[in-house]
């Protein structure tokens, strides 16, 4: 599942189980499941890193 960090200044989208209770960037315990939105710049974002590392590997 994909989730959205919801303090002021993070907003960080991870990948989490379940039982994620914490932003692995910030540590902070308010999550929630992404939206929509949220969930497509996630994957975008990913396929992006995904491209450019083989592009320069």
């Amino acid at each position: 599942m994909i989730y959205c960090c919801q303090t002021k200044c993070c907003h960080f989208l991870f990948h989490g189980s379940g039982h994620t209770a914490s932003c692995p960037d910030c540590g902070k315990k308010r999550i929630r499941p992404a939206t929509r939105a949220e969930r497509a710049a996630y994957f975008r974002q990913r396929t992006e890193a995904l491209y450019s590392t083989r592009r320069s590997g």
